[in-house]
């Protein structure tokens, strides 16, 4: 079946474009045909490591469409509304939503676009020269087999975690995949690896989990220093279109230097979370109870994990001080990564196909987002 466009992923990129060209087919400004392929059965955004309470990162304003279109149906207000928790939220005077209710509202706005497939596995996308056509050839519990042919194609696959030796398993595990790992039942040691968002919320976690313990947590980075997240004014004009459409003219270099220079504005502790999580600290540091077992934990910045082996007997881990260079050797019951997502670009992505990986280049496109190509101008 021929589509103007298809999708590849359901996530919040993708998802928002989906319901964007919805509303704009409903009012008849556009008659694009589209498909969205998604490998799940639903939107699932940071299950892996949802934590109770866990709040996003941004304001609930800068959902899926609200940004772009204000009076569009699928925003989180008309959410809430249809819900019957408008009121409600307002009284809870806080911008930020939980997490849990934002991947609610991605899911609520899923189940109304049809142009949605779930639980759809895209296994190769490629380009026909003799038809000037991009297929997509994916598998399905319904359908074993199938072909998609589009115009256009919008990769929104998403990332995958940085590390490469978390086992689920084992003692080593990713931040993104912890609600579902099962911790060894003496847990005394854990190491945590990491600087940002999700290495803080982790911690927390562990100190709800292990209240009432003697557990001890080593929480590190290679960075200077834990780093909160820069939400000042002038920084969130990143996020603007405004910004967007500067930025990509912007010479190569240049914009590899903001990327560099600023990445406070994208990556670090919610300001939020650093204070609740620093007096936390606080407190069970100076304010104990005498006589009680409770989780201690030390916070170490300029430590640099060189390598982990993950052992029968615990996890090997050797981590090497920056200021002094010293290296050394330790033992923990655990360790948990959250080191981020890695930034694989689609030149190295197995489902791009042998005749599109050929047509393609390293450089970007003009307007900075779109993929070089060899291909006609219109695809």
């Amino acid at each position: 079946m021929e589509n103007d466009l298809i999708g590849i992923g359901a996530g919040p990129a993708n998802l928002s474009l989906a319901a964007l060209l919805t509303i704009a087919r409903e009012r008849d400004l556009i008659s694009v045909r589209a498909t969205f392929l998604e490998r799940n059965p639903a939107v699932f955004w940071h299950s892996g490591q949802m934590f109770p309470g866990t709040l996003t990162q941004t304001e609930f304003y800068r959902d899926l469409v609200t940004p772009i279109d204000p009076t569009n149906r699928f925003s989180f207000l008309n959410y809430l509304k249809l819900n019957g928790r408008l009121d409600q939220f307002f009284c809870s005077s806080t911008i930020y939503p939980t997490r849990r209710e934002f991947e609610d509202y991605f899911n609520w706005v899923a189940r109304q676009i049809a142009d949605i497939l779930f639980a759809t596995n895209v296994h190769s996308v490629d380009y026909n020269p003799k038809t000037n056509l991009f297929v997509v050839d994916v598998e399905s519990g319904t359908q074993p087999q199938g072909r998609y042919e589009s115009k256009h194609i919008v990769l929104g696959c998403g990332a995958g975690p940085k590390s490469t030796n978390a086992s689920q398993s084992g003692r080593v595990v990713d931040v993104s995949a912890l609600l579902g790992f099962d911790f060894p039942n003496s847990l005394q040691r854990v190491l945590v690896v990491g600087g940002g968002q999700s290495a803080a919320e982790c911690v927390n976690y562990l100190l709800d989990q292990y209240a009432e313990t003697e557990t001890q947590i080593i929480w590190v980075t290679s960075e200077t220093a834990f780093r909160a997240l820069d939400i000042s004014n002038f920084s969130r004009e990143t996020y603007s279109a405004s910004y967007a459409r500067a930025f990509a003219a912007l010479p190569k270099p240049f914009r590899e230097k903001i990327i560099h220079d600023d990445k406070s504005v994208a990556n670090g502790i919610t300001p939020l979370l650093a204070q609740a999580l620093y007096q936390r600290l606080y407190r069970l540091k100076y304010f104990a109870s005498p006589g009680t077992a409770n989780p201690s934990v030390n916070v170490q910045a300029n430590t640099e994990v060189l390598e982990i082996h993950d052992e029968a007997k615990g996890a090997m881990v050797t981590a090497r001080s920056l200021p002094t260079g010293q290296t050394s050797i330790d033992v923990f019951d655990c360790v948990i990564l959250c080191t981020g997502l890695d930034d694989e670009t689609v030149f190295h992505s197995p489902i791009i196909g042998a005749q599109l990986k050929s047509r393609i280049g390293k450089n970007e496109a003009s307007d900075g987002y779109a993929i070089a190509w060899d291909g006609p101008h219109d695809r």
